[in-house]
């Protein structure tokens, strides 16, 4: 894809699942949005497979997983019962103008989408990442890839020398961290210990470890997402992985208090800093009004930082400020409509119109309402 560096530009499909047609032009920062069971994570995920179609088969032969039928690798790829999802003389996906095919094997190449799934809570088992071989053939592949990618780094040696993995100095800013700290950590440490000659995560607080079952929710949730986020942004001198070109994120609100999505949203920034394409699905207005305000602030260049700091409460991030103001974010809304789904580019609308889809796709409706009726009985009482 030449001067695009890699990153696929479009997607275009037809009559996958229950999507008739979408017409997909990514961004920096490409966001979907809209109900449950709208198809926003088998559009992410048929995107990887459309970039990684040949390394992801042969990941799966290499781990023992084996096909004669197309149907049977779209249900090792997207899941159990999901070979519906490609409807045979049907369907069509075309990235970059070129016509996606599901046949054939490929080369073997590193992969270059690095997929974050909405079910990363299930990579840690008993505390420590889960090996692709533990998972059943019918899990999603980007469940089982994952969490062996997340493995395989931990075993590479993170922690290994007692020194926390968080919080960690050379990993992330220490504004970043701090913020991290006050809405999730609270104090405790992440550190890799071995008990009864297994290795697992370990949350110590003062003089007291906790084990995997005893962390929050939050906690939960974000430390597999936390690794995730380590393994794209090395320390010391090199920026980001060599070979990958997007991040696809599912969900990064997930157990977290509305303080650590703000650290999130930063962290989401500095991938694109660092290079990255960034794909997220989302439910949360709080994300989805970021992007609403970093459109309002990009037109106002000349107090962006200071528009940036006042927005997230930070200082001393510059670097991330000026980059967010030279990207690029686009919003599609995935619609239900009877027996299909409408996906729609909601990029450009804002929060105080008034219909659903402008309001990003219902996510703020509830704020909208709620917000009229109080300044309605204030006016009242005034």
């Amino acid at each position: 894809r030449g001067k695009s560096g890699g990153l696929m530009k479009t997607l275009i499909i037809e009559n996958f699942a229950r999507i008739k047609r979408a017409e997909i032009i990514f961004g920096d920062l490409t966001v979907f949005v809209g109900p449950q069971a709208t198809g926003k994570t088998l559009v992410l995920e048929l995107m990887k497979l459309v970039e990684d179609r040949p390394s992801i088969m042969n990941n799966l032969k290499k781990h023992g997983f084996d096909w004669t039928k197309t149907e049977e690798f779209l249900a090792l790829y997207f899941g159990e019962g999901m070979s519906i999802v490609w409807k045979e003389n049907k369907t069509r996906v075309i990235a970059d103008n070129k016509e996606f095919k599901l046949e054939g094997r490929g080369k073997k190449s590193p992969e270059k989408v690095f997929f974050i799934p909405a079910q990363r809570v299930l990579a840690l088992k008993d505390g420590w990442p889960k090996a692709f071989s533990e998972y059943a053939s019918g899990d999603p592949y980007v469940v089982k890839n994952f969490s062996e990618e997340i493995r395989r780094f931990m075993e590479s040696g993170l922690g290994r020398t007692g020194a926390p993995i968080f919080p960690q100095k050379g990993r992330l800013a220490q504004s970043l961290r701090e913020l991290l700290n006050k809405s999730i950590f609270w104090g405790a440490r992440l550190s890799r210990s071995t008990e009864r000659m297994r290795k697992r995560l370990t949350l110590k607080v003062e003089k007291s470890s906790l084990p995997f079952m005893i962390w929050s929710a939050g906690q939960r949730e974000f430390i597999p997402l936390l690794l995730g986020l380590y393994w794209l942004m090395p320390s010391g001198k090199k920026e980001k992985r060599l070979n990958v070109t997007t991040v696809v994120i599912e969900e990064p609100e997930m157990g977290l208090h509305p303080k650590a999505l703000e650290a999130i949203m930063i962290l989401l920034l500095e991938l694109m800093r660092r290079g990255y394409q960034v794909c997220i699905s989302t439910h949360s207005s709080q994300i989805l009004e970021m992007i609403w305000a970093l459109n309002a602030i990009k037109t106002d260049r000349e107090n962006s930082v200071l528009h940036l700091e006042k927005l997230f409460g930070i200082r001393g991030l510059r670097y991330i400020w000026e980059s967010a103001i030279s990207k690029t974010y686009k919003v599609y809304y995935f619609h239900p409509e009877e027996e299909q789904i409408r996906v729609r580019d909601i990029s450009s609308l804002e929060l105080f119109e008034e219909n659903e889809i402008a309001e990003w796709g219902g996510l703020t409706s509830f704020a909208t309402r709620a917000s009229e009726i109080v300044s309605e009985i204030a006016a009242k009482r005034g």
